[in-house]
């Protein structure tokens, strides 16, 4: 839960490398260019095929942008804001128990940019939101993805499989992340 009255659609988190900024239209096109089957191989979506397949969840982001109830954001070089690295997000931020997610271009992949954005956002977290635990679930066979919350000193507390959209089969284990490991 917010710890305090502020509007989702403002707020801007820096790191060394990146800035994170709520996800806006200017995000259609790179996220339709990046989201491909490979990125898509362990998460419940499917691959974008074009700009169309994105248009409903910009939309949907901007509605939990604007209502406060989901932290949508785009992952930016901080050298150069048009570069579009990735994606995050801190979903059900009004619960006591918000959902991490994240996924990085593959022109950034193995450069440790994914850490970087979600310790950015727990740092964000740990002062704006009152929580229980983070949750951050994942492919059991996404190793690069798992380190991310192993490295933060999450534990896995939950296992179950997923079938998505096209059929496939996810078998996610689910990381608790603590306050008092961040």
């Amino acid at each position: 839960m917010l710890r305090r009255n502020i509007e989702l659609a403002d707020v801007e988190i820096v790191t060394d490398r990146l800035i994170l900024r709520p996800l806006g239209l200017i995000d259609l096109k790179p996220i339709a260019r990046e989201f491909n089957e490979r990125i898509t191989r362990y998460m419940f979506p499917t691959a974008a095929k074009s700009a169309m397949d994105v248009a409903p969840f910009i939309a949907d982001s901007l509605e939990g942008l604007n209502s406060n109830t989901n932290f949508q954001l785009a992952a930016v070089r901080r050298e150069n804001r048009e570069e579009f690295v990735g994606c995050l997000g801190l979903h059900k931020p009004h619960t006591i128990t918000p959902e991490l997610g994240i996924w990085i271009a593959e022109k950034f992949h193995h450069q440790g940019f994914g850490l970087e954005a979600i310790e950015g956002l727990c740092e964000w977290v740990t002062v704006e939101i009152e929580y229980d635990y983070l949750k951050y679930p994942v492919d059991r066979a996404n190793a690069p993805s798992r380190r991310i919350p192993e490295t933060l000193g999450g534990e896995i507390e939950d296992e179950y499989d997923r079938i998505t959209a096209d059929g496939r089969t996810l078998n996610i284990v689910e990381y608790r992340i603590y306050p008092e490991t961040l």
